[in-house]
């Protein structure tokens, strides 16, 4: 009688989402994925969600004053259930997520390989003792691991802290990110910055703001979720 290895790890994966059997190395099965919140239309320049823009359309804020980093790649819209598992992750410590979610965003973008370090937007001492960990530095770990990119986490600081961005206005945002990270001098020419979500865009462009004084010359983005404002 001749025996057959079995894959045990295979009968028992199971789709995150719907919990049927998933080969999927996201997670999530194919169906599933039809039904994420894919950002589709949206700013070419910062990521803002759009209602039927052309290719290559830059929202207004965009043409008022551009940011200074390049532009933004963002995946999908805070919605369900990518803000659960955001929400997860940042408040009760799934962490394991964070494979998923990665997973998902090297599916669809091929980072360009000029990209010279991937940094993750860090906390402030105090917020991250409190947390115990900072969600874009392990996303930042497990793109740059999958990618053989550097990941930098010592090249910027945050050196206040701050109110939560979530509780404020949209000007209050920006006010509350005005010189909070600091940078060393650097060589890098060309580095994309990571985090989990985007609303305002005040964090990201304070931070890219600072890496520019400090010797970087391009800075693109890479975010899981866009938020519409």
């Amino acid at each position: 009688m001749k025996l057959t290895k079995v894959n045990y790890r295979s009968l028992f994966d199971l789709c995150i989402l719907c919990l049927k059997p998933c080969n999927s190395r996201s997670g999530i099965c194919g169906s599933c994925k039809k039904d994420l919140p894919w950002l589709n239309a949206q700013c070419s320049i910062c990521a803002l969600p759009l209602t039927n823009a052309p290719e290559n359309a830059i929202c207004g804020q965009c043409l008022k004053k551009k940011p200074s980093f390049t532009q933004v790649n963002a995946l999908f819209l805070y919605q369900f259930p990518i803000d659960h598992f955001i929400g997860k992750i940042k408040y009760t410590n799934k962490t394991q997520y964070i494979g998923h979610l990665a997973q998902l965003l090297l599916e669809h973008y091929s980072l360009p390989t000029t990209v010279e370090a991937l940094i993750p937007i860090p906390m402030h001492k105090v917020s991250l003792y409190k947390r115990g960990f900072n969600q874009a530095e392990l996303l930042a770990a497990e793109l740059g691991k999958k990618l053989k990119i550097k990941v930098d986490t010592q090249l910027l600081k945050k050196k206040k802290s701050t109110r939560r961005q979530m509780e404020l206005k949209r000007s209050e945002r920006l006010k509350n990110q005005r010189n909070v990270f600091q940078a060393k001098d650097n060589h890098y020419k060309y580095v994309m910055l990571i985090d989990d979500v985007m609303t305002t865009g005040a964090t990201l462009e304070a931070a890219a703001q600072t890496l520019i004084k400090a010797g970087t010359e391009r800075i693109d983005v890479l975010v899981i979720a866009r938020t519409p404002k």
